[in-house]
């Protein structure tokens, strides 16, 4: 019987401690496009996890924040199935303010998929 994929996005999923943070910047890699740059680091849980960083350098405003982390948030949520277990650390670019999730998705997957951190599709 097949496994029924979940397009939650639940806590344990989440990257949430200092030290989560750390341990993917210090022993990750890094990619960048425009819109979306992120480092990823494997795990021994058996799933993705994500961490989400948009800096008031990139965008100003509050509003523009959240919205950027929205964007990369339902990203990661409508892709994590398609990911090896890893942990990322999304850090958003200038290019996101005024983008659309279609193009923060295809950033996203075209990185990904030079990483290597995409499953095998069948």
């Amino acid at each position: 019987m097949e496994e029924k994929v979940r397009f939650t996005f639940r806590k344990y999923e989440r990257l949430r401690k200092q030290s989560e943070f750390e341990r993917v910047f210090s022993y990750g890699k890094s990619l960048g496009g425009s819109t979306v740059a992120f480092y990823f680091a494997p795990n021994d849980l058996g799933y993705a996890r994500a961490g989400f960083i948009v800096s008031k350098k990139v965008c100003r405003k509050a509003v523009e924040r959240n919205r950027a982390k929205r964007l990369m948030r339902e990203v990661f949520r409508l892709n994590k199935h398609k990911l090896k277990p890893v942990d990322i650390v999304f850090i958003a670019r200038k290019g996101i303010k005024g983008k659309k999730f279609q193009d923060v998705e295809k950033d996203f997957l075209k990185l990904a998929r030079k990483a290597g951190i995409l499953r095998d599709e069948e």
